[in-house]
C-alpha cells in the first residue's frame, strides 16, 4: 500500500506514565432511558486530556472491546457502551439512523459530564458513527482510530462493478452476499435487528459516503485485516468464497491508496488478522494503534491549546500534559522554540508557562535559565529576570556553551533596565 505503517511498541510509549485505572460498569439514565457504560480512568482524568470512545460494530455489545479496552486503559481514560436496544442497554422503539445513533452518544456525554477532546475508535459500522460525531464536532475530536472500516466500496453498486472488472459475476455475488447478511440476522434480538437492516439498507442505497464526509483533519490511524474467514458462508455464494473475501479486501486497499494521498492526516496499517475479527485476534495491536494516535504532535498541541485557552487554563494544561505524555515527546529544545514562537503571538503568559516547565524538569541547563528571563522580561518583569540572566551566564561559562555571548548581553541589557528602573 502506498501509506503502510508498520507499528512497533515504541520505548517511549512502554515508559509512558500509566494509569492503572479500575474498570466501572453502570447504567446511565439518559432521556429516560438506560444506557450501559463500562469507565476507567474518569476520576484520575487531568484538566483538557484526552478520552477514549469506542464504538462497537453493527449489533455488537460493548464486551466486543474488553480485550482492547483493558489494555487502553493502562494509558488512559476510555469509554466503552452498549447503544440503546444493544446489549443491556433500554430497547429502542425508533428504528435508529446514523444521526440518532450520534445524538444518543452526545446525549450520553452531557448526562455523564465527559467533556472533550475526545479519541474516536470504531469497529466495522461504528466507524461511519464515529465518522459522522467528528464532522458534527470537529472542535472536540483529537484523532481517529478505524478498525476495518465500511467503505465505499462496500455500496452494493460499486462491488458489484468491481467484481465484474475482475472476471466475476458482480451482481449475482453482491446478491448472494446480502442473502447471507439477511440470514445472518434470523433469531437476533429486534435491536440487533433494526440497526442490521439500516447498515444493510445503506450499503443496497449506495449510501456510504466516507469520502465525501468533512471530518476534522486529525491523527487518524485505519486498520485493515489483510485475511478472511469465509467458513460461515461455505456454500452461500455461487462462486468461490475466497476469491469473493480476496477481492473485497483488495477494494478496500485500492480505496484508501487513493484516500490517504489526499489526506495526509491518515496512516494505514494493513494487519494479518482476519478481517472483522481483529478485536478478538490483534486486541495489542489496536491498543497500541490508540496510543500511537494519542501522542501524535504533541507539538500541535501545545500551540493550539495556546491559542484556545486563557492563560490560567493554559498553565494548568501543560502542568497535567507532563503527568501523561512521554517526557521523551516533550524535549527541551521544542518547549524553548515554542514558547519564543508563542511571544511572537503576544501569548507571552502562555509562554512563560512552557518555559517554566523546561526549568523544572532541566535545571541543569543554562538555555532555559535565560530563556525564562526573556519571557519574564517580555512581561516587563525585569526585576525577576537578572537572576536568571546572571545563573544562564554562571552556568554557561564553564564548559563555555555556545549561547553564552548572548546570555551575557541579556545580563547586561537587564541590568542596564534594573538601574534605569531604579
Amino acid at each position: 500500500m502506498t501509506k503502510a505503517l508498520l507499528l512497533g511498541i515504541l520505548s517511549a510509549f512502554l515508559l509512558s506514565p500509566q494509569l492503572f485505572g479500575q474498570s466501572k460498569t453502570e447504567l446511565i439514565t439518559v432521556n429516560g432511558d438506560q444506557i450501559r457504560t463500562k469507565t476507567s480512568g474518569l476520576e484520575q482524568r487531568k484538566a483538557h486530556q484526552p478520552i477514549v470512545i469506542l464504538e462497537a460494530g453493527s449489533g455488537e455489545s460493548l464486551e466486543i472491546w474488553n480485550a482492547v479496552f483493558e489494555q487502553i486503559a493502562d494509558f488512559s481514560p476510555v469509554l466503552s457502551y452498549d447503544r440503546l436496544g444493544l446489549g443491556k442497554s433500554s430497547a429502542s422503539e425508533e428504528n435508529p439512523t446514523v444521526d440518532t445513533r450520534v445524538k444518543d452518544l452526545e446525549a450520553l456525554l452531557a448526562e455523564m459530564k465527559i467533556q472533550p477532546p475526545y479519541i474516536l475508535a470504531g469497529n466495522n459500522w461504528g466507524n461511519l458513527l464515529i465518522r459522522e460525531f467528528a464532522e458534527d464536532h470537529p472542535r472536540e475530536v483529537e484523532g481517529m482510530i478505524y478498525v476495518d472500516p465500511v467503505l465505499d466500496t462496500e455500496n452494493s453498486e460499486q462491488l458489484s462493478a468491481y467484481l465484474s472488472e475482475n472476471g466475476l459475476d458482480g451482481e449475482k455475488l453482491v446478491s448472494d452476499y446480502r442473502n447471507f447478511q439477511n440470514l445472518s440476522m434470523a433469531n437476533r434480538s429486534k435491536g440487533n435487528t433494526q440497526e442490521a437492516e439500516l447498515f444493510l439498507a445503506m450499503l443496497e442505497e449506495n449510501k456510504l459516503i466516507w469520502s465525501s464526509q468533512a471530518v476534522p483533519k486529525v491523527s487518524s490511524l485505519v486498520i485493515l485485516g489483510s485475511r478472511f474467514n469465509a467458513f460461515p458462508m461455505m456454500g452461500s455464494l455461487s462462486e468461490n468464497s475466497g476469491e469473493f473475501f480476496n477481492l473485497l479486501i483488495e477494494s478496500k486497499k485500492e480505496f484508501l491508496d487513493e484516500y490517504t494521498p489526499l489526506h495526509p492526516e491518515y496512516s494505514v496499517l494493513l494487519s494479518s488478522g482476519s478481517m472483522n475479527s481483529l478485536l478478538l485476534q490483534e486486541p495489542t495491536q489496536i491498543a497500541q494503534s490508540v496510543r500511537q494516535v494519542l501522542y501524535a504532535d504533541p507539538n500541535g498541541k501545545i500551540v493550539n491549546a495556546a491559542h484556545r485557552l486563557s492563560p490560567e487554563d493554559f498553565d494548568t494544561f501543560i502542568t497535567d500534559l507532563f503527568t501523561y505524555m512521554p517526557g521523551s515527546l516533550l524535549t527541551e529544545e521544542d518547549i524553548n522554540m515554542m514558547g519564543y514562537s508563542l511571544m511572537r503571538f503576544d501569548k507571552y503568559k502562555q509562554a512563560l508557562s512552557l518555559f517554566q516547565k523546561n526549568l523544572e524538569n532541566h535545571p541543569n541547563s543554562a538555555n532555559v535559565y535565560d530563556s525564562l528571563g526573556d519571557g519574564l522580561m517580555a512581561l516587563g518583569r525585569v526585576e525577576d529576570a537578572v537572576p536568571l540572566f546572571q545563573k544562564a551566564v554562571e552556568m554557561g561559562a564553564e564548559p563555555r556553551h555556545r549561547d553564552f555571548e548572548l546570555f551575557k548581553k541579556n545580563l547586561i541589557k537587564g541590568e542596564a533596565m534594573l538601574a534605569e528602573g531604579n
